[in-house]
């Protein structure tokens, strides 16, 4: 490590630049051991939210066990009536 000197240029790596983007990864995991993990391309609404949960989050807690917990933010698509009305038809706190 470089004390104080950290702006020097031994001290900076290089990196490269690219045409900016995103990548959103969904995975999951518990003490029961690892769910999916799947890489989501483009934007996702609710309605895309709800299949993907269908096909991936109930295989997922099928694996692992129903004493696992879902947890997600308050992001409008996880709280949109879709979402809710998905989550409570299969029992999902």
């Amino acid at each position: 490590m470089c004390g104080g000197e950290e702006y020097q240029e031994n001290c900076v790596s290089p990196t490269v630049k690219h045409g900016g983007g995103s990548i959103m990864v969904w995975g999951c995991m518990s003490a029961a051991g690892t769910g999916e993990l799947q890489f989501i391309e483009g934007n996702m609404d609710s309605i895309t939210y709800c299949t993907f949960l269908k096909q991936n989050m109930m295989p997922s807690f099928q694996k692992l066990g129903r004493t696992a917990v879902f947890q997600h933010d308050n992001d409008p698509k996880h709280t949109a009536k879709m979402t809710i009305a998905l989550l409570k038809k299969v029992q999902v706190k």
